[in-house]
């Protein structure tokens, strides 16, 4: 069993946008997805506002009898989802699912015991393309599929599915959104051990093919975390080189003990700001740097601490 995450882009829609480019001419799969319209699918309009799509996929994706749900929502994508055939779409449409298929070497489809975790930036595209993205890996069921508003919500319920996670700050336009991205990150991770039911030594596989590429070392530090904490998990991170027809390159990772992430960062006396570094200062340029103020949490900084389980500003002593 294995926990996949996976960073979304808006590769998929621009796919749908012009299927011909990727599917044979006059073929069933084309005529299906030109008839079906998928990105119009949230009630029939293209929806350019992030909140308004976030309501629409939680009325969806609410499971069947809990409050929240919209059932003419949930009824729309499942038949827009059957007449497109999403269960039958080639992973060759979007960066995301060719990278899944190329790891694990067959369809870009979720086993029945693995979790796939897709995380998306705070845009209407990108929860778009997170959504079609989420029901093909679900074999076209959307009853699979289940949508996270933030990453505070609870990730529990995911063994077998898809979980379509909203991450604000993702689509940064500056240190303060991605620092905002980076503790969203933490705390999914976090959340994800404590509330997933996930295995200690279940591994994890990150695909970054998809998304802001300048997200990339924001989820890889995600990855490297995990990899960081107690237990030796299995951590892998994933990229599709977008000329080549070769299998996904593997990235490298660092581990970074337990022990130097919880000596450096776990005290810092209740407040965001240091006069000087911790004494060994291996995280230096990483989780914290100088400021004119003295020595502050980088974003990077923020990320460990929410995964470690410490308070942002660090523990009191």
């Amino acid at each position: 069993m294995t926990v996949h995450v996976i960073s979304v882009g808006v590769s998929l829609r621009d796919s749908l946008a012009e299927p011909h480019k990727s599917l044979a001419a006059a073929s069933a799969l084309l005529l299906a997805i030109r008839a079906g319209k998928p990105l119009l699918v949230m009630d029939g309009k293209q929806v350019d506002d992030a909140e308004e799509a976030s309501r629409w996929l939680a009325g969806a994706l609410t499971a069947e009898g809990h409050p929240g749900r919209d059932a003419a929502s949930a009824a729309r994508l499942a038949e827009v989802s059957e007449q497109v055939k999403a269960g039958q779409w080639p992973a060759r449409l979007s960066a995301e699912l060719d990278t899944f298929a190329r790891v694990m070497q067959g369809g870009a489809r979720l086993g029945s015991g693995d979790i796939a975790v897709l995380i998306s930036s705070d845009t209407s595209g990108g929860l778009l393309s997170g959504l079609w993205n989420a029901v093909v890996l679900a074999g076209g069921k959307p009853d699979r599929v289940r949508y996270l508003a933030s990453a505070a919500e609870s990730p529990a319920g995911l063994r077998g599915r898809v979980g379509l996670v909203r991450i604000a700050g993702l689509d940064a336009e500056d240190e303060e959104d991605f620092r905002t991205a980076m503790r969203g990150l933490g705390m999914l991770g976090r959340r994800l051990l404590d509330e997933g039911g996930i295995d200690p030594a279940e591994p994890f596989r990150f695909y970054l093919s998809g998304g802001f590429k300048a997200a990339i070392p924001y989820l890889i530090g995600l990855a490297e975390g995990l990899r960081s904490l107690p237990g030796n998990r299995p951590v892998n991170a994933y990229v599709l080189h977008e000329a080549t027809t070769s299998a996904a390159i593997r990235l490298p990772l660092r581990y970074i003990a337990p022990e130097i992430v919880r000596q450096e960062l776990g005290r810092w006396g209740g407040s965001a700001v240091r006069s000087s570094p911790p004494r060994d200062r291996f995280l230096d340029g990483y989780a914290y740097e100088p400021y004119a103020d003295g020595w502050r949490m980088t974003a990077f900084g923020d990320g460990l601490c929410e995964l470690f389980g410490f308070d942002v500003a660090g523990l009191s002593p």
